[in-house]
């Protein structure tokens, strides 16, 4: 029903008369979001599919942020127009849920033995800790087991004055409760909230972007790498175009996981989550 009622609003936008376009392709939305946002945006045919389909992926795989659509009818006057072109302001809108890379015991479980060890035809048993290494765990995380769990993210990031001015928006994760066999056990729901202190947008290619965000709103069981109210948490974003195009899923890296960029461009690694569902869509380079 929601994918409905979504569909629906966006088709009486759409049909309620002239657009006020930047270019003859050119769309005026409204992007309004459960954070108390409200960002006019003159976007492309890409673009309004992209954020389309990121607002869609924010109602299938929740974390805590909605938000909708609407076209401008002809005649509305703006304080702001946020345009999807080269020199406007920076944005990161998504939404979806990615696959990460967690040791068990920052999801405060333990895994079960492993098997013993056969040497020589003889079973020996085996040292604890001794099982499902990370290759590439820092040094001071390389004595426990690892699981893939999936995490759900919305994220809502702009800075006005064409990458001059303040930052507004949200940046949520919700991980759902969910089984690991690796860890042994249940892996229960907790989420945080957190609102932006930094944003770089690259065009690329590919389109990129990094993040800085305060918690200010934790729940559940502690978020690995995002366990305390006020701790700066750190994100980097691909996107690789739109799904359904034939492109490459978009890519993105933080909390639960290390985070590998400290809201600068390029980050030391390429993020290394991939957003399995949902859609990740960056617009306009920082000044």
């Amino acid at each position: 029903m929601r994918r409905i009622v979504l569909a629906f609003a966006l088709t009486v936008g759409l049909a309620i008369g002239t657009v006020v376009p930047a270019s003859a392709l050119d769309t005026s939305v409204t992007l309004n979001c459960s954070d108390g946002t409200s960002v006019k945006l003159v976007v492309d045919a890409n673009t309004l599919t992209g954020l389309t389909q990121a607002v869609q992926a924010m109602i299938d795989y929740p974390a805590g942020l909605s938000c909708t659509l609407i076209q401008n009818p002809l005649g509305v006057t703006f304080g702001q127009i946020a345009s999807a072109s080269t020199g406007s302001n920076p944005f990161i809108v998504g939404g979806g849920r990615w696959q990460a890379t967690v040791f068990c015991s920052d999801l405060q479980l333990t895994p079960p033995p492993p098997p013993p060890a056969l040497v020589g035809g003889s079973t020996v048993a085996r040292v604890p800790g001794s099982w499902s290494y990370d290759p590439n765990a820092s040094p001071q995380e390389t004595d426990g087991a690892t699981t893939m769990i999936w995490v759900n993210i919305a994220v809502n990031v702009h800075q006005m004055d064409g990458g001059t001015g303040p930052f507004f928006g949200t940046l949520n994760e919700t991980i759902p409760t969910q089984q690991s066999t690796a860890c042994g056990g249940t892996v229960t729901e907790r989420h945080f909230t957190s609102t932006p202190t930094c944003l770089q947008t690259s065009l690329g290619p590919p389109l990129s972007a990094a993040v800085t965000s305060l918690v200010t709103q934790i729940s559940g069981d502690p978020f690995p790498h995002a366990t305390a109210l006020g701790q700066s948490i750190n994100f980097s974003f691909i996107d690789n175009g739109n799904p359904g195009d034939g492109n490459p899923p978009d890519m993105l890296q933080g909390p639960p996981e290390p985070a590998n960029s400290a809201c600068s461009l390029p980050p030391a690694s390429p993020p290394d989550g991939t957003l399995v569902n949902g859609n990740i869509s960056i617009r306009n380079p920082s000044s």
